[in-house]
C-alpha cells in the first residue's frame, strides 16, 4: 500500500485540529492509499521554549527577517526529531499544506530541511502557495516567478503543487493524472461537496489541541457566496455557491461528538446563511437533535451576512437559538448606509439593530467584522461608525457583541472590482515600492494593497485612513469594545508607515496601543 505523509505546518492557530488535513486524509484513504497526518505546527510548539516559539511566529508572519542563533539552533532540532517520524512512516508522497501567507515562510524552511533528505515525491497546496515569492526571506534575486509555487517548483523544491479546491485534484495527481488546479492549470470547484468522505480526527484528536472554552473542530458547510461585494475575493475563488445537505452536516456532528467528544462546529463558509432555506432546514434538524440530552451541549459558530427583516423573521432567530447558534462572525463593514450600497449591501441601519436586538435576545454574540478607508469613504461616513460604536455600546459591554475587528485599512490589488463610472477611479502609486525598500519582504505585499488612492476622492490618502483606523481603535478602547487582532494589524501599519520615505505621519501612539481582549 502506498504511503502519504501529510504535514500541517505554521503558522496557524492551534485551537483546533487542522480542517484540511481532516478532510484531505480521509480523501486519499478513499482511493487506497494510507495516509498520516503529522501536524509539525503543534509538534513544534511542544518542542522549542516559548521563547523561542514567540519568535518562530514572529519569523512565519514576516516581522523579523533573521533568527537568532538560539531559535534557528531550536528550530533545526525540531526538524532533526519531525524528519525521524517521517523517516519512520516512510511514505512514496510528502505534502503540506500552505494554509496562507502566514505559512510560506514555514513552508520555505521545511521545504530546505526535508528536501535533501528524503526520495518521496513532495507537493504543497493551500491558498498560501499563491503568494508573492519575494516575501520570502533572503531570495530578492527570485521574485522573477509569478509565485511561491512557481519558485519551488522551478527551484525543484517540490515535484508538484495544487491550486484551488484540492478535493477532486489530489485524488487525480496521486493516481497519475491530469486535473484542473495541478501543477499550474486553471483550478475549478469541487464537482460535489455531498460525495465527499467524513473528515477523520484519529490522529489530530481536538482534545490535543489549545481551546479555549472547550475542544471544537471546522467543518465546511458551502462554498462560495451567494452576493459579489466589491471588496471580496471570494467569488474569484468559488465562482458558484455550493452547498452540502443539511441531514449530512448533522450526521457529522453527531459523529464528531460521539466519537470525539466534540460540542462546538466552527464552520469555515464564507457564510452560513447564504440559502435561508438551507439554513432553516439545518437549525431545525439540530433542534431536532439536541432534544436528545446526550446532544444538548452542542452548539456552532461561522461567519454570517446581515440580513433584511424582510429576508428573515424573528423566529428564524428562535430556530437559531434551539439549533445551537453560539458565535456569529458577521460583516456588517460600514454604519454608513452610503458606503454599503457601493459594496453591494443593500440592508440598511434598521436591519443591523434588529440583528442585534434578536442576538441579544436569544443569546447569540457577534464578532463584528467593520472596515476602514473604503475608497467612497468620506470623514461624514467615519462619523458614522464612531456613532455605530456609540449607538451599540450596551451590547458590546453585556456580552452580545464580544469583538470589533476594524482589520487594516482598505487592501486593494486588484483595483477593477472597486470601480464604478462617478464614483471610484482608483490610481496605484507607481513609486511605492521603492518608498518601502527598508520595509521587511514579507510586509512589502500588505503594504502594496494599501498603495491606492481613488481620484473621485482623494483626500482619503494613505495617511487619512490609518488616521480614522487609530482614532477607530481609541474610541473602541475608551467605550469598551472588546477587539481582536488590533494589536497585530496595527504594529503591521505601524512598520509600514515607518519604513516609507518621505512620509510624515504621526505614529508615535501606536506603541501603546494594546488588544483590550485577544479573540485567538
Amino acid at each position: 500500500m502506498k504511503k502519504y505523509a501529510f504535514i500541517n505546518i505554521p503558522s496557524q492557530e492551534l485551537e483546533r485540529p487542522p480542517a484540511a488535513a481532516a478532510l484531505l486524509g480521509s480523501i486519499i484513504k478513499s482511493i487506497g492509499w494510507d495516509c498520516k497526518v503529522f501536524d509539525f505546527n503543534l509538534f513544534l510548539n511542544d518542542t522549542v521554549t516559548k521563547e523561542a516559539w514567540s519568535e518562530l511566529e514572529e519569523y512565519w508572519r514576516c516581522k523579523i527577517d533573521i533568527l537568532s542563533s538560539d531559535a534557528e539552533t531550536q528550530l533545526q532540532e525540531s526538524f532533526r526529531k519531525f524528519m525521524q517520524q517521517l523517516d519512520d512512516y516512510d511514505p512514496q508522497w510528502i505534502g503540506l499544506s500552505v494554509f496562507s501567507r502566514f505559512s510560506t515562510v514555514s513552508c520555505y524552511e521545511i521545504l530546505k530541511f526535508i528536501r535533501p533528505r528524503t526520495t518521496a515525491k513532495i507537493m504543497i497546496g493551500g491558498h498560501g502557495i499563491s503568494g508573492w515569492p519575494g516575501s520570502l526571506p533572503n531570495i530578492d534575486q527570485n521574485t522573477k516567478y509569478d509565485t511561491i509555487a512557481d519558485f519551488l517548483l522551478k527551484e525543484k523544491f517540490i515535484d508538484h503543487y495544487i491550486t484551488g479546491d484540492g478535493e477532486d485534484s489530489i485524488k487525480e495527481l496521486l493516481q497519475g493524472n491530469k486535473y484542473p488546479g495541478i501543477d499550474g492549470l486553471p483550478p475549478i470547484q469541487v464537482k460535489d461537496l455531498d460525495s465527499l468522505p467524513v473528515p477523520s480526527y484519529t490522529e489530530i484528536e481536538p482534545m490535543r489541541y489549545y481551546y479555549t472554552d472547550e475542544p471544537g473542530v471546522y467543518m465546511t458547510m458551502s462554498k462560495g457566496c451567494v452576493r459579489r461585494c466589491t471588496f471580496c475575493n471570494i467569488p474569484d475563488i468559488w465562482p458558484k455557491f455550493t452547498i452540502r445537505r443539511a441531514d449530512l452536516l448533522v450526521d457529522e456532528i453527531r459523529k464528531n461528538k460521539l466519537e470525539y467528544q466534540v460540542n462546538l462546529t466552527h464552520f469555515t463558509d464564507s457564510l452560513i446563511n447564504g440559502s435561508m432555506k438551507h439554513f432553516r432546514e439545518l437549525n431545525k434538524a439540530l433542534a431536532e437533535l439536541k432534544e436528545d440530552d446526550q446532544f444538548k451541549p452542542i452548539k456552532y459558530m461561522g461567519q454570517f451576512i446581515c440580513r433584511t427583516k424582510q429576508e428573515q423573521t424573528e423566529q428564524d432567530w428562535e430556530l437559531m437559538h434551539k439549533g445551537g447558534a453560539n458565535l456569529l462572525v458577521t460583516g456588517f463593514e460600514s454604519y454608513s448606509e452610503r458606503v454599503r450600497r457601493h459594496m453591494g449591501k443593500n440592508y440598511t441601519n434598521e436591519d443591523i439593530a434588529f440583528h442585534f436586538e434578536q442576538s441579544a435576545y436569544y443569546g447569540i454574540k457577534n464578532v463584528a467584522l467593520m472596515f476602514v478607508g473604503y475608497p467612497v469613504e468620506t470623514e461624514e461616513d467615519h462619523e458614522y461608525n464612531k456613532q455605530f460604536l456609540y449607538q451599540y455600546q450596551k451590547y458590546a459591554r453585556s456580552g452580545s457583541i464580544h469583538m470589533v475587528r476594524w482589520g487594516y485599512t482598505g487592501m486593494f490589488r486588484d483595483a477593477h472590482k472597486v470601480e464604478k463610472p462617478g464614483d471610484v477611479e482608483m490610481i496605484i502609486d507607481p513609486d511605492f515600492e521603492d518608498k518601502f525598500k527598508n520595509l521587511p519582504q514579507g510586509l512589502r505585499d500588505i503594504a502594496l494593497g494599501l498603495s491606492w488612492i481613488n481620484k473621485k476622492n482623494p483626500t482619503l490618502t494613505l495617511r487619512e485612513r490609518i488616521r480614522r483606523r487609530i482614532e477607530l481603535h481609541e474610541l473602541s478602547v475608551k467605550l469598551g469594545w472588546p477587539q481582536t487582532r488590533s494589536r497585530e494589524e496595527l504594529t503591521i501599519l505601524y512598520n509600514i508607515m515607518k519604513n516609507i520615505n518621505s512620509n510624515n505621519i504621526d505614529v508615535k501612539d501606536i506603541n501603546d496601543l494594546e488588544d483590550v481582549l485577544d479573540f485567538h
